[in-house]
């Protein structure tokens, strides 16, 4: 997936994926234009269908 690829599809911009996302928007702009990050291309999946996104902190768990 490409970054306007995931702008169409989520229709937003960069800032608003990177919000999305809950990352900076300094890292999105950093993504090169042809390919996303596959984990970030998974999670932009995820909310295109209305899921909540899998974050990697949300699944670390404290015993």
């Amino acid at each position: 997936m490409t970054k306007q690829e995931a702008y169409k599809l989520l229709n937003v911009n960069g800032v608003g994926l990177a919000r999305l996302l809950g990352i900076e928007p300094a890292a999105v702009y950093q993504w090169p234009k042809d390919k996303i990050p596959v984990a970030r291309e998974y999670q932009i999946r995820d909310l295109a269908v209305g899921k909540k996104p899998i974050g990697c902190l949300e699944q670390i768990k404290i015993a």
